[in-house]
């Protein structure tokens, strides 16, 4: 049966479900819950505003068992995931815009704010959800209201604050991987005039892989000295801080503090062979997975076997493995690994946050200023071969500090309401990334005891000024234009130099041996503008219709890839049209959402990684695509819960080789998802119990833009079960779960070094975690 008639079927059950209920008022529980958000800058039920917006309330992230920001893209229609080091770094793709750029001097099409304060780098969109009022999704540009590259979307996660009345809770998790999980806070006055809340989260995970490396590769050659560490762990502690007082009669100010620091492993990959096909001219066309080459060869070129590390021969020692004679991974998707270059305390993330906001209501209407600085910092290590063999290492390490200011003003007289502001971001960023060989024979690729490292500064100063006004044309048409004038200045300098490699771990810039292969100082500076206009139609109070053309815009800036090349790349822009549908039937017991746009992109900023190489390049693009929600409660105790999207995504004449151009999809980007959930409660042992099964599906899809057959991954379906019983005070509360009960093993993010070593890197979905939860509310 086809993927395409299966949703077809889904969708014909769940309208017919919501058409045949009872019309009367029914008990609501978490998937019906009331969502107020913040999409367009002041506060709306999500069923009134006229934008594709997805929602998860604190308690509906409590019942699917969500820890991670990224894990709501399972239940969000038109979202999937990007990312890399093995899933270490995780981002939005909201309807297949999406620039998968490793580097920390790249920012993201879909932008990502807390408290909606924005976050520069896309290693930091990856952190835990905890103490957690709401988070908001919103689908297509954004970059009126929000401005900072929102081409393809939004993520705001919203924090609890702190309260009138003292509350608070905590939560502890054991769970498979001898993970233990603590998150709790304690919110309540400290006077009459002043609130204040606490909030942390620690999370300790063990290694999910089982190293089995035993000093030395097939050729009998050590590798890193002390490697052979079991990994794909996480260590985690997260602290957050508020304080908010009243100013006046009509005023608040609120501070907040935020720091967390995490450890994990090197990138938890495992290897895959897999051969690369090249032209007469020696330009790779295609890359196939080496268990399908009849051959045995290193590299095909043009129908022939070449060397590809010259060791003399064309072929491979053994048939299926790597050029060095490996056989690849000991159990292929299980967790046993053999890589030399593995420490469990590899990679490292800290990030630090204040946050002032002041909020005043006047005679006017109100006026919002926020004051935010953030820093990130990361060091990242990977064995870019995931072998025994003692290949190139990959190290990384960032430095990135961000200020902002906001200045709002909003209010409406009639049927006027407006809002309009002031915006400036200063990002200073600090990078490094290199490729180092330990100084120990054999000498593969000549670098022994050196490392080749690309030093970057970029500094990014954008100003810019908004605003958006709301016309209610009568009792049903509400007409609303919007624009934001951006002035963006970047200024670069980018080295690359080799200098001495004595510790494999550390990215070192001590010793200079040569240099430099390659240097640029550039500066990048652009005046922008992204736009709005709208027509909502609401008939009654339970429909909503709208039809909008967007204009998302993202600057340009500069490629820093491995070896040198440095180069910049123009901007982006996004023409959207969409057309959408929000209907609350059956007296309140279902809500039902729909959308329908079509993408036209401009210079589209397509990542391309091959053989630890990489390059943003400026391709036009242009996507269709639909989505449709179901939130339902037929009757009392039962919730059911439906998402399906659709995209037709190309990215046109994309450059294959020097005369080939062809039509491909955007990485990352499944034609169908669907998701869905049952969940229903009932009265027992003294309290609630709610058995609830939740699961999601995605089709095959491509994590490199040319589409060659070994970047294809299959499509999945995971699906997680959990028992929870609440007593009738609401005070505790357990949880059994068990995640991705099937143990589907499918692959997630990949990396191609096919020329380097005869292999590709992949990482897979977390095996099968079952685990109990217990928490205690006052």
């Amino acid at each position: 049966m086809k993927i395409e008639y299966r949703v077809k079927v889904l969708v014909t059950i769940a309208c017919a479900l919501v058409l045949q209920m009872p019309h009367q008022a029914m008990a609501q529980g978490v998937v019906l819950d009331e969502v107020v958000v913040t999409a367009q800058k002041r506060e709306q039920l999500a069923s009134d505003v006229g934008i594709a917006i997805t929602t998860f309330s604190g308690a509906q992230l409590e019942a699917l068992g969500l820890e991670s920001s990224t894990d709501i893209i399972a239940y969000t229609p038109g979202v999937s995931l990007a990312g890399d080091i093995g899933g270490q770094r995780a981002i939005f793709n909201i309807r297949g815009v999406v620039q998968n750029d490793y580097a920390d001097l790249a920012e993201a099409p879909v932008a990502v704010y807390v408290d909606g304060t924005y976050l520069a780098s896309t290693q930091a969109q990856t952190f835990g959800l905890f103490d957690v009022e709401r988070v908001e999704i919103l689908k297509g540009p954004q970059g009126t209201l929000f401005g900072r590259n929102a081409t393809g979307g939004l993520v705001n996660t919203i924090t609890a604050k702190p309260t009138d009345e003292l509350e608070g809770y905590i939560e502890g998790t054991v769970a498979s991987f001898e993970q233990f999980r603590l998150e709790a806070a304690v919110s309540g006055p400290l006077s009459d005039s002043v609130r204040g809340r606490f909030s942390l989260l620690s999370n300790q995970q063990g290694e999910i892989f089982t190293n089995i490396y035993n000093g030395v590769d097939a050729n009998g050659d050590p590798g890193t000295v002390g490697g052979g560490e079991d990994g794909y762990n996480d260590d985690t502690l997260a602290l957050r801080g508020q304080l908010e007082f009243d100013v006046g009669d009509s005023g608040a100010l609120l501070l907040s503090a935020n720091w967390a620091d995490t450890t994990k492993s090197e990138g938890p990959y495992q290897v895959v062979s897999t051969t690369e096909v090249r032209n007469a001219n020696g330009e790779a066309i295609d890359v196939i997975r080496s268990s399908n080459d009849p051959l045995n060869c290193d590299i095909i070129q043009a129908g022939a076997c070449i060397d590809g590390n010259g060791d003399g021969s064309a072929t491979r020692p053994i048939p299926g493995g790597d050029f060095f004679g490996n056989p690849g991974d000991p159990d292929g998707s299980g967790d046993l690994v053999n890589k030399d270059f593995a420490f469990d305390d590899q990679n490292e993330i800290e990030s630090f946050s204040l946050t002032a906001q002041y909020d005043q209501e006047t005679s006017f209407g109100s006026f919002v200023s926020v004051t935010d600085f953030k820093n990130f910092t990361r060091v990242v290590g990977l064995d870019s071969d995931q072998t025994p063999t003692a290949g190139l290492i990959f190290q990384s390490d960032g430095d990135i500090d961000q200020f902002s200011q906001e200045f709002r003003f909003a209010g409406g007289t009639g049927r006027v309401k407006w809002i309009a502001g002031l915006y400036y971001l200063d990002i200073a960023t600090d990078y490094l990334q290199g490729l180092a060989e330990a100084p120990t024979p054999p000498d593969n690729f000549a670098l022994a005891g050196q490392e080749a490292n690309t030093i970057v500064t970029l500094d990014t100063q954008s100003t810019s000024i908004f605003g958006q006004v709301d016309v209610a044309l009568n009792d049903d048409w509400t007409f609303t234009a919007g624009a934001r004038v951006i002035q963006e200045d970047k200024s670069f300098d980018g080295v690359v130099n080799i200098y001495a490699n004595t510790d494999d771990r550390v990215i070192e810039t001590e010793t200079l041996i040569f240099g430099p292969l390659d240097q640029l100082t550039a500066n990048n500076d652009e005046t922008l503008w992204s736009g709005k206009l709208q027509l909502d139609y609401t008939p009654d109070e339970n429909s909503l219709y709208y039809f909008g053309i967007n204009r998302g815009v993202k600057a340009g800036s500069f490629n820093a890839p491995l070896f040198g090349g440095f180069s910049p790349y123009d901007e982006e822009e996004l023409l959207a049209y969409e057309a959408g549908a929000k209907w609350t039937v059956a007296d309140g017991a279902a809500q039902i959402n729909a959308s329908i746009y079509f993408y036209d992109y401009t210079d589209y900023q397509s990542f391309t990684f091959a053989n630890n190489a990489s390059a943003v390049t400026n391709e036009d693009a242009n996507y269709t695509g639909l989505e449709f929600e179901v939130l339902a409660n037929p009757t009392d105790g039962l919730e059911l819960m439906l998402g399906v999207s659709y995209i037709d995504a190309v990215v046109e004449d994309l450059q294959i080789a020097t005369d080939i151009f062809l039509d491909k999809e955007p990485p990352f980007t499944p034609e169908w998802q669907v998701s869905g959930l049952v969940r229903y409660s009932w009265e027992a042992l003294g309290g609630t119990l709610a058995a609830q099964i939740n699961a999601s599906y995605q089709s095959d899809f491509f994590f490199q833009p040319k589409n060659f057959t070994a970047h294809q991954f299959d499509g999945f379906t995971v699906a997680d079960a959990r028992l929870t019983w609440t007593d009738s005070e609401d005070l505790w509360s357990v949880v059994a779960f068990v995640d991705n009960f099937t143990d589907d093993d499918h692959s997630v993010i990949g990396f191609d070094v096919s020329s380097f070593y005869g292999t590709s890197q992949e990482s897979y979905a977390k095996p099968i975690t079952w685990g109990l939860s217990v928490r205690r509310n006052f």
